[in-house]
C-alpha cells in the first residue's frame, strides 16, 4: 500500500537507533528516556514547503511525541506535520 501525505506532511519510517559505547560495547535501555527519535522519509506531499526543504530518504529528528502512527501491512510508519519535524540529518562530508 502506498501512503501519500497530503497538506503540510510527510511520512517517515522510525529509525532503531542502537546505544553504543565508543569501544563498541552496546547498552541496554537506559533510565533516562530520549525525548527525540530519528526517522527516514518515506513519502512526501506536494506542498512547496515541504517540496524545498525535504526530499525521500532524508533523515530526520522529531519529538517522540509528534506525529500520528500508522500500521499497515506489518509496518509501520509516522505522519509527521511540517512543524514536527526538528532537523534534517545531514552527512559530514570531510
Amino acid at each position: 500500500m502506498n501512503i501519500k501525505p497530503i497538506g503540510k506532511r510527510v511520512l517517515i519510517e522510525k529509525i532503531q537507533q542502537e546505544e553504543k559505547t565508543t569501544s563498541g560495547i552496546l547498552l541496554l535501555a537506559t533510565n533516562t528516556e530520549k525525548t527525540y527519535s530519528l526517522g527516514k522519509i518515506i513519502s512526501l506531499s506536494e506542498n512547496s514547503e515541504i517540496i524545498e526543504q525535504f526530499n525521500v530518504n532524508d533523515s530526520i529528528i522529531f519529538k517522540n511525541s509528534s506525529g500520528f502512527q500508522i500500521n499497515t501491512d506489518g509496518l509501520e510508519f509516522i505522519m509527521l506535520d511540517l512543524d514536527e519535524i526538528l532537523g534534517v540529518i545531514e552527512n559530514k562530508k570531510d
